[in-house]
């Protein structure tokens, strides 16, 4: 019978840290991809839980440090510390606790600290308080009552957190209550693997969690990119209505001028006619030549202006302009079709081949693997300003032909006046240098 169970038990373990072993590496390897802290603390605080079951049930003394037995007496309640401390931590990642709960936010750190230092006294002091482990409710309860709370509140992906804790939280009532010498409770080998039963089933639940935020933070993309998408066509097509209307405007002034003309035409064969008797209606002919170059000069006009108004509207606010340019990705996107806009080549080797780099946007060369960003060699290159205030502030500068304050672009991107200030010196440099070099090729900047 002794053989049976052992065997059995140790086929139990096998399936409960193998588990373990499975939601660590897979979420490790998440988190090596998306760089997200929820993916680390989940997968230290899974290697807590597994390195706590190893100390009670003896696998860890037994295999990993036989020759140890002092510190076999205090290395479940390392490991219970770090299943707290990494439990709070995951929390607060994954249900956003600092966006959504702050003064939660605040408890949890709390929580954590006294944890922290109630270990380290029990260490250095008094190592027979490691005995209660009681005091786990604390951090348990924490957390369990921060997923409700943010779940009242709407949050989708925290059901699955409250679900997992919900049993995590049964199995700790039982283990606490069989401690306390409820005797008909402790009813056999389920009810003493109770608590890492409970931990393989919130394992699971968390899972859930963190996958059901993914999806969510997906469907949220998606829906932005959807509105930026519909946004374009509808700008797109006001473009078109602006251009048909300048079309037909331009259309009719043309026939108005060649109608005009013939006009001209006329009168002046009537004039080569007439010779000297005509002389005052040459004279009349000239009066009106003058009010048709008025007229061209002023249709030119009209037409450079309503060319210039269509490409650089000066009234666009930034409300306004964040729907063109509303994050980094649409910046950086437009930044690398700029950038690029006549072929990649590497500034080291010269090479015209690259691949995706690990920066939004940057190119890496498939040859040296010299990887440029895509805002080296700009003006945007190591500037603290989020990307599209720095390309309103361009568009600020340049529409009002450099003659803005640094006090009014502080004021409209709500940047501090020095810091605009500095950004706005380096943009009126590089755009004089520019007018400059049109100048020499006989073109105007600032226009």
């Amino acid at each position: 019978w002794f053989i049976s169970y052992a065997l059995d038990e140790y086929f139990y373990f096998g399936i409960f840290y193998g588990m373990i072993l499975v939601f660590s590496f897979y979420n490790l390897i998440m988190f090596i991809a998306i760089r997200q802290k929820q993916y680390l603390y989940y997968v230290l605080y899974n290697l807590s839980v597994g390195f706590f079951e190893m100390s009670t049930d003896g696998i860890a003394y037994q295999y990993l440090w036989p020759n140890a037995p002092e510190w076999n007496q205090v290395a479940y309640a390392f490991a219970l510390c770090a299943t707290s401390i990494f439990a709070l931590l995951f929390t607060r990642e994954l249900l956003f606790v600092k966006a959504k709960a702050p003064r939660l936010n605040q408890l949890i750190i709390g929580v954590i600290v006294i944890r922290l230092i109630f270990f380290i006294y029990c260490y250095l002091f008094n190592q027979t308080l490691f005995s209660f482990k009681f005091i786990e409710a604390i951090p348990l309860s924490v957390a369990f009552f921060t997923g409700i709370y943010i779940y009242k509140n709407g949050y989708q992906p925290a059901r699955f957190f409250v679900l997992g804790y919900s049993f995590l939280f049964a199995g700790f009532t039982l283990k606490f209550l069989i401690m306390l010498g409820i005797s008909w409770l402790n009813f056999g080998v389920v009810s003493y693997y109770s608590l890492s039963f409970c931990f393989v089933l919130e394992m699971v639940f968390l899972s859930f969690a963190i996958g059901d935020k993914v999806r969510l933070l997906k469907l949220k993309k998606d829906k932005a990119q959807q509105k930026i998408i519909k946004q374009m066509a509808i700008n797109a097509k006001l473009k078109d209505t602006v251009n048909q209307e300048l079309e037909t405007k331009v259309e009719e002034r043309t026939r108005e001028v060649y109608h005009k003309s013939l006009i001209i035409e006329s009168k002046n064969q009537a004039l080569e006619e007439a010779n000297s008797l005509l002389q005052k209606q040459a004279e009349e002919i000239s009066r009106m030549n003058v009010l048709l170059e008025q007229d061209n000069e002023e249709l030119q006009t009209s037409v450079e202006k309503v060319s210039r108004d269509r490409v650089m509207n000066t009234e666009v606010d930034f409300e306004e302009f964040s729907k063109i340019y509303p994050d980094k990705e649409s910046c950086y996107g437009f930044l690398a079709e700029l950038k690029w806009s006549k072929g990649y080549h590497c500034r080291k080797c010269n090479n015209d081949h690259y691949f995706s780099g690990h920066i939004l946007h940057s190119r890496r060369c498939s040859k040296c693997g010299y990887e440029e960003s895509v805002t080296t060699y700009t003006i945007f290159h190591n500037t603290r300003i989020p990307i599209n205030k720095a390309f309103y502030m361009i568009f600020l500068i340049y529409s009002s032909k450099g003659k803005i304050s640094s006090h009014k672009l502080s004021e409209l991107l709500s940047i501090r006046q020095s810091t605009c200030w500095t950004f706005g010196s380096r943009i009126k440099k590089v755009m004089d240098e520019r007018k400059k070099t049109l100048k020499k090729t006989g073109k105007n900047g600032w226009s």
